[in-house]
């Protein structure tokens, strides 16, 4: 074997070259993601100098047309000075692990210890200025694509607070997969987060030559809480907190009716991962919840619906990687199992923790509902796979046809007498005909193992073969269409809106690939010179040459000729339904057959004519 590795193959890249061609290694990604990144690294200098003590606003200002976005804070500004022979100011935003993070005098609680974000946006900007003001004197270095352009010391002309600005372009070369540019109200999002966990921080966002808004929180996370929660459940969220010699934690939390969702937070930085807090937060949660409300919930059942988040101020965090999407501190885990456990139990205390309880209670009981219908599904679908195997034909329900394909139709009737007129009139290579005995057994109201138990379902499911629930594969559907056919009256459209609620609940699929259709039925027969003629309204019967008209009200009064020149000709007419007709058809049984009596009652003076009822 040829060795091909040796001092040739041996690269060495400076810090510009490094970050500008692996950008994702330190902004985790050179996507529109990436950029983002690079403005939460600057921001968060920002409020690491707020959470200090020092400057009470920041002020941040987005260009959506040059792509740039600016950054001025009113801390201490970056000192002057040289350090390895550089400007403090040029040295912090081209060198590695160079800042004031690294000094625990410096910044207690900080987001950034390594001294590489600030660098990896400098080296990844088309353009990057920062300037530093301390005690009326100012420093400006400027960048371009992470190469050094000019430096200037110098008194400021007139007054000026002391504290940094930096304004940065990201740079295309880098952000290869920069889908867009920097958005106004991405960045409001962004600021409006970093506010909540930064209670007593005014951020004003203002926009190039536009409008600005202005983000402040009195309650910190406890806002954040109030606004994810859309649905919530309890009165206001429950704050908990506990700390130990270096670091200190904060815990908002609420139950909501909507989905369950968690947030870490370490020094003003959004954690997306978690990490070590959200583990001792889940272990608290299950055990205290179970010994406080006497039930035994599992973990999952007790998280439905919980948001809540976490707030770490952490002297010396560790993160997983650069981009700082997990805490690994293990003493975290701590700190939230007993703020957490805190907290539940005054939470215990309230009418608010009984509404909780009885709710977890009530989801439980549906869930083994729930499960016990899983089962007489899994049982149905083993049943249909014996039928199949077996080859049975239903000949009680089902009569079927010769071929199966795109072309081959199943007629879900209404009415044996109708079947029979059918089955004589039907193309039977390609035309199966199925009775529905009355009405069917309402899907929408009865459980899930109480529809699948039912005899006349079980021999619709093996009819249409092609499985429910997790074993449904639409490929092995029997036929090309399912055509719904019932009188052309009140009680046919019920007994369609059942057979749709049927397959909306139990096939979803089929209506969205279009397999299931209405059957259209002539109202009218005219007969003329021996010649038959049908209508399918009153306008179209108009229409049609003088005889004698017959009113075919329902089924049971067409003849096997009319159904073969009708429904069961090579042209019928046909409706294709949508899934807006099965929400329709859904929506309509909930209000008739559901237990909303207001609204059932509310539908009903509203939609019948009490004038004109017939007898």
């Amino acid at each position: 074997m040829q060795d091909n590795y040796g001092v040739e193959n041996i690269s060495h890249l400076e810090t510009r070259e490094a970050m500008r061609s692996r950008i994702e290694m330190y902004l985790g990604s050179n996507t529109t993601d990436g950029i983002y990144q690079a403005f939460k690294e600057i921001i968060n200098n920002s409020t690491d100098e707020a959470i200090a003590g020092y400057g009470d606003k920041i002020f941040i200002r987005v260009n959506e047309e040059s792509n740039s976005v600016e950054i001025r804070d009113f801390g201490r500004g970056v000192p002057f000075g040289i350090v390895d022979g550089k400007n403090i100011l040029v040295a912090i935003y081209t060198e590695a692990h160079t800042g004031g993070k690294f000094d625990k005098g410096a910044y207690k609680n900080s987001s950034g210890l390594n001294g590489i974000g600030g660098t990896a946006v400098c080296m990844s900007s088309k353009m990057f200025k920062v300037t530093s003001v301390r005690n009326n004197i100012f420093a400006e270095a400027y960048f371009e694509k992470g190469n050094l352009i000019s430096y200037k010391e110098d008194k400021c002309e007139v007054d000026t607070p002391d504290g940094t600005l930096v304004t940065f372009i990201p740079d295309k070369e880098v952000f290869k997969n920069m889908e867009e540019s920097f958005s106004f109200d991405k960045i409001c999002a962004e600021v409006k987060n970093i506010a909540y966990l930064n209670k007593g921080i005014h951020f004003i966002v203002e926009k190039y030559q536009g409008e600005s808004v202005e983000y402040y929180s009195n309650e910190g996370i406890a806002d954040f809480i109030k606004e994810k929660s859309k649905k919530p459940l309890m009165k206001k969220p429950i704050i908990c907190s506990a700390n130990d010699e270096t670091d200190e934690l904060e815990i908002a939390f609420m139950w909501t009716g909507g989905t369950d969702s968690s947030y870490v937070f370490v020094n003003g930085l959004y954690v997306p991962e978690g990490g070590s807090p959200i583990t001792g937060a889940k272990t608290a949660l299950t055990n205290s919840m179970k010994k406080l409300s006497g039930k035994n919930f599992d973990s999952e059942l007790i998280r439905k619906g919980l948001v809540y988040a976490i707030n770490c101020k952490v002297t010396n965090p560790s993160f997983a990687n650069q981009t700082k999407t997990k805490i690994n501190n293990p003493n975290l885990r701590t700190l939230a199992s007993q703020a957490f456990k805190k907290g539940l139990e005054e939470f215990s205390h309230s009418q608010d923790f009984k509404t909780i309880v009885d709710m977890l209670t009530k989801i439980q009981r549906a869930e083994k509902a729930a499960d016990k219908a899983r089962e007489a599904i899994l049982n149905q679908n083993r049943e249909i796979d014996r039928e199949a195997k077996k080859k049975i034909i239903l000949a009680e329900k089902l009569v079927d046809c010769r071929k199966h394909d795109k072309d081959s139709m199943l007629f879900l009737v209404e009415g044996k007498s109708a079947k029979g007129a059918i089955v004589k009139a039907r193309n039977s290579n390609t035309t199966a005909v199925f009775d529905l005995r009355g009405k069917m057994i309402n899907a929408l109201k009865n459980q899930e193992e109480k529809v699948a138990s039912n005899e006349e379902v079980k021999q619709l499911h093996i009819a249409f073969g092609c499985g429910i629930g997790e074993k449904f594969n639409i490929n092995k559907l029997r036929y090309g269409k399912i055509v719904l056919v019932a009188d052309m009256d009140k009680d046919g459209f019920a007994i369609n809106c059942l057979i749709l609620t049927f397959i909306y609940r139990f096939y979803p699929e089929l209506i969205k690939q279009g397999k299931v259709y209405w059957g259209v039925t002539p109202l009218f027969k005219v007969e003329t010179r021996g010649n038959r003629y049908y209508a399918y309204n009153e306008e179209e019967l108009s229409k049609l040459p003088k005889g004698d008209v017959v009113r075919l009200k329902g089924l049971g009064e067409s003849t096997p000729i009319d159904f073969k020149e009708t429904i069961c000709s090579n042209n019928p007419r046909l409706v294709q339904f949508t899934m807006n007709d099965a929400i329709a058809a859904n929506k309509y049984f909930d209000i008739l057959l559901g237990d909303n009596i207001v609204e059932r009652k509310k539908y009903v003076f509203e939609n019948v004519d009490f004038e004109n009822l017939e007898d």
